[in-house]
């Protein structure tokens, strides 16, 4: 099973979802530590469209807390310029 960082995942989505379709499972890194596995799905038909509901209505209202972001993430967000 390939690992990727989170910054490689946020940079290679495109590629990760090619590798998801053809049932590539993969390891997610964050600050050196497994933290999840990301794994193709097979049995939504295609055209199906996930709702909150199906989810569980995880938003971010609903965490203890606002997860911190990494020196890493900080730098990459800091170093976006701004839409025109």
């Amino acid at each position: 099973m390939p690992s990727i960082s989170v910054k490689e995942l946020r940079e290679k989505l495109p590629l990760v979802r090619s590798e998801l379709k053809k049932g590539t499972t993969f390891l997610i890194i964050y600050q050196s530590k497994p933290i999840a596995k990301l794994t193709p799905v097979d049995d939504i038909p295609v055209g199906t469209e996930a709702t909150d509901a199906d989810w569980g209505a995880a938003t971010l209202d609903s965490w203890e807390e606002e997860p911190a972001l990494s020196k890493e993430e900080l730098n990459y967000y800091l170093s976006l310029k701004p839409y025109k």
